[in-house]
């Protein structure tokens, strides 16, 4: 595997630091990409050959707290729009779609919601959406049932989920991939290539230990601030109906709020089914 991309990073106007990688072509058009839980912006080479074929240049930055960025007490997920804000500013990028993957589905939907004049489309995919709605749970693997369902009774369960993450990504990266993916449909996507690129992303989202990605999942399990109903930028949604990661409920969920959005399913997919289809989803996000 000779994967090739440019790590980088700004100063926000706090002080603090926001990391970033590139893929794709340089002089596209531009895509911000966010990845998931827990992961970093290198899940953002999922996209590279997609993207370059098509002209599109993506832009992954990891969130306050993964990778390269500063961790940020108190945040909200409506903080993510401003930071967003700031370094398509740095980057004299006036218009953008964004994509968000699992866990950075919510931030997609944040920045749709908070930046319509400058988001042009959304892509939510395979997108983790609120945990406390009934039904949305449905259909996913009990560990995950028991994670996210507990975690208003006992808000610990973020941290121990962010603890046991870390620990894998230093003993034993094959154990927790196959914990966290536990439908038959993804254990067949693991080639060599996936399981490494997906190692490299875990490790890196715990560079700075566990306190960002559990105040992630803080997030997650709390109330967003804003009303998905009131998103007025086209949003494509990507569902795999054998997900055991992240119910179809809530995709299904997303687009009866989302008033001008777009549901695809794939009968037979997983969490991963998304590397099979990268090149479609990015042309809706272009076109």
């Amino acid at each position: 595997m000779n994967d090739s991309f440019n790590n980088f990073h700004i100063q926000l106007k706090d002080g603090r630091k926001l990391g970033y990688a590139e893929f794709g072509d340089p002089k596209g058009k531009p895509v911000f990409y966010f990845h998931g839980w827990p992961a970093s912006r290198l899940s953002g080479i999922e996209t590279d050959t997609a993207a370059k074929k098509l002209g599109i240049r993506i832009i992954a930055p990891d969130r306050p707290g993964f990778g390269l960025s500063d961790f940020k007490k108190r945040r909200t997920l409506l903080d993510w729009p401003d930071d967003i804000v700031e370094l398509a500013d740095a980057l004299k990028i006036t218009k953008f779609a964004v994509m968000g993957c699992s866990g950075g589905g919510p931030y997609a939907t944040a920045c749709a919601y908070r930046l319509p004049a400058r988001v042009t489309k959304a892509a939510i995919v395979v997108g983790l959406g609120p945990v406390n709605i009934p039904g949305n749970l449905d259909g996913i693997s009990l560990i995950n049932r028991i994670s996210w369902g507990n975690n208003k009774r006992f808000p610990i369960v973020g941290v121990l989920a962010s603890f046991g993450n870390f620990i894998g990504s230093k003993i034993s990266p094959a154990l927790s991939r196959r914990i966290g993916f536990g439908a038959k449909e993804d254990r067949s996507m693991m080639t060599n290539e996936i399981k490494e690129r997906m190692n490299r992303s875990l490790r890196e989202a715990f560079q700075q230990g566990i306190r960002g990605p559990a105040w992630d999942w803080h997030i997650y399990c709390n109330d967003w601030g804003f009303d998905l109903k009131d998103i007025t930028v086209k949003t494509y949604l990507w569902y795999g109906a054998k997900d055991k990661n992240v119910s179809l409920n809530m995709g299904e969920y997303y687009h009866a709020q989302i008033p001008n959005s777009e549901l695809h399913i794939d009968p037979h997919g997983g969490h991963l089914f998304r590397y099979k289809i990268e090149a479609k989803i990015l042309q809706k996000l272009i076109t």
